[in-house]
């Protein structure tokens, strides 16, 4: 039985760019996971900071450029162009997870292609268990998603207050560059349409603990029967659940332990606002690589997921009571139609551009008073 320097369960963005990099420096890595080739059920958008993290031959493969971003609330509509191709793609997440996995393989990463299935701890050993033998590795990363079987052991698993439920459908035989996004007052969250090459991903999310995913099947259909270019066209639903944890949830969490450490949605590291965790898997695949270099990895990983994307995290928390109300909205459907200065906020939050360290700084300098003290004040 070979003895792996890393195991790491699941070969998503963040267990794969991982893997990436753990081989190139050299590490014998064992990624578990025998889900490909498949779709997950995501939108698939891929920000422009995003993109620099996987490099260009992945970029490049595949993604459907957007043109337009449409925000919709209350029956009103406000459009908003992208400057450019690399501030938002929209990817097949069947092509855009493998072709993240092949630098992997190619790297020298040992893909085993069966799902983990158990886990013990014997000395500084781990065992993990799959369906056709056991793996023997000194480090463990669990990037097996939000109900894998490595944040249950090492942790604890998530309460359905820190979920949302994402629920909708691919809609085929559609070509479209248009974004949209649409504001969801009960229960609060949003809908949004992403076009992939061949399809439409649409779905509606909101906190598990205040809708079920046929309340959000609801909202996805009767958007979709007036959406004019999904018209008669054949569907296919999906249902997931997306960590969506508060500030005070983010401060309780434990990214890494005695040879562990938890990667992406496994970590709970999506934006709270967006539901968006491409980007923070991605980092922080690559933050557990470089962590695993040093003379303390586990309270170097831990140091980086903090001081990095739990900041960020923490920040879209506690903005996010005011950001989905009604007021605020409408308000802001009407900047998107006013100001110039508003729509280039919005482009560089969709492009992961805007951090939220100083969004309230920026929507400050538009002029936009109205706008800004409902952000700044939740209201």
């Amino acid at each position: 039985m070979s003895l792996f320097d890393v195991a790491i369960a699941g070969a998503g963005p963040a267990g794969a760019v991982a893997a990436r990099e753990l081989a190139r420096a050299g590490a014998r890595v064992a990624l578990i996971d025998g889900s490909h080739p498949r779709e997950k059920p995501c939108g698939g958008g891929v920000t422009g900071r995003a993109l620099d993290l996987v490099g260009a031959p992945v970029a490049m493969s595949g993604g459907q450029v957007i043109d337009t971003v449409a925000f919709e609330a209350a029956g009103r509509r406000a459009a908003v162009p992208l400057p450019d191709r690399d501030c938002l793609k929209v990817y097949p997440r069947e092509a855009f997870d493998a072709a993240i996995l092949r630098q992997a393989i190619d790297a020298g990463a040992h893909h085993v292609q069966r799902r983990a299935t158990a886990l013990t701890r014997s000395g500084a050993q781990w065992s993990i268990d799959t369906a056709t033998g056991r793996i023997e590795a000194r480090w463990l990363l669990g990037a097996d998603g939000p109900a894998g079987v490595v944040r249950k052991h090492v942790f604890r698993p998530f309460d359905r207050r820190q979920l949302s439920i994402a629920a909708g459908s691919y809609v085929d035989g559609i070509d479209t560059r248009e974004i949209v996004i649409g504001f969801v007052d009960r229960p609060s969250g949003y809908l949004w349409s992403f076009p992939r090459p061949g399809h439409l991903a649409v779905g509606t999310c909101a906190q598990a603990d205040e809708t079920s995913a046929a309340d959000m099947h609801a909202v996805t259909d009767r958007w979709l029967e007036g959406y004019a270019p999904a018209a008669g066209r054949p569907r296919r639903r999906y249902a997931w659940p997306i960590p969506s944890l508060a500030a005070r949830d983010l401060d309780a969490e434990q990214p890494s332990g005695d040879g562990w450490m938890l990667l992406g949605d496994a970590a709970g590291l999506v934006d709270p606002i967006t539901r968006e965790g491409i980007f923070f898997a991605l980092r922080s695949g690559m933050l557990a690589a470089s962590a695993l270099a040093t003379a303390s990895p586990a309270k170097t990983y831990a140091d980086g997921v903090r001081d990095e994307l739990h900041d960020e995290l923490r920040r879209a928390a506690r903005l996010k009571a005011g950001f989905f109300r009604p007021r605020f909205t409408g308000l802001l459907i009407d900047a998107l139609d006013r100001s110039s200065a508003i729509r280039e906020v919005m482009i560089d939050l969709i492009g992961g551009r805007q951090p939220y360290a100083g969004l309230k700084r920026r929507l400050l300098s538009t002029m936009e008073v109205g706008l800004m003290i409902r952000v700044v004040l939740g209201r």
